[in-house]
Parts: C-alpha cells; sequence; structure tokens
C-alpha cells in the first residue's frame, strides 16, 4: 500500500491550500521579515502594499487569495474557490495589516493578525 498521507491543515489555511504565486517582487524580497516588520514595512512604503491588492484584483483564477477593499474603509483577505466560496475571511482596518497578512497567508507561512500589530 502507498505511504500517502493528507498533510494536515495549517491553522487559519483552507482545506485544499496551495501556494500562490506573487508578482510584486520587492513584496516576496521581505516576506523573510517578520510580520511586524512586514507591516511597518508596508506602513512606511503604502505604494508596495497598494500594489498588493492591485495584483490581488486583477487575477483571473481560482482557487486563490484575495485581499479586497471594502466600501466601508475595511480590506478583507481570505481565499476563494468556486467549489466553496469565500473561506478563511479576515478583516483588517488598514492596508498594511491587509497586505501583510495577504503577502503571508499567499506564501504559505502564515496568518497576520491585528493583535500582533498592536503589541508593538
Amino acid at each position: 500500500m502507498w505511504g500517502w498521507k493528507r498533510k494536515p491543515t495549517i491553522d487559519g489555511f483552507p482545506e485544499g491550500f496551495r501556494v500562490q504565486r506573487i508578482g510584486v517582487t520587492s513584496a516576496v524580497n521581505i516576506s523573510h521579515l517578520s510580520g511586524r516588520e512586514i507591516a511597518n514595512y508596508f506602513r512606511e512604503r503604502p505604494g508596495m502594499a497598494n500594489g498588493l491588492l492591485i495584483e490581488s484584483q486583477d487575477k483571473r483564477y481560482t482557487p486563490s487569495t484575495f485581499i479586497s477593499e471594502n466600501g466601508d474603509g475595511w480590506f478583507s483577505v481570505g481565499w476563494y474557490s468556486r467549489k466553496g466560496g469565500y473561506e478563511c475571511v479576515k478583516r483588517f482596518d488598514n492596508l498594511a495589516d491587509a497586505a501583510t497578512d495577504y503577502l503571508l497567508f499567499s506564501l504559505g507561512k502564515s496568518r497576520w493578525t491585528t493583535s500582533e500589530s498592536e503589541s508593538r
């Protein structure tokens, strides 16, 4: 019999998650930093965080991670698939925190929480 086992689902990640391609190279280059350092980096360079938002809005495939700006000033980050719809959605009140979560989530590293950013 084959020794195949299903990978355990990482907390905060949907079943069947796979690492996503991020085209904003400068963001990928800082992905080795801690979540707090990435969030601070995006606060100092909002253009890079906005680049991730724009890249996500241009995605034309599923399943995939997403970041979106809601009309009420909030940002949502999560996973979308035709089969499961919207999953693992988190809301943030600023783009820097949302972009941090999107970057870490897309690369399969972790999920960012605002409590981490508040503990600065």
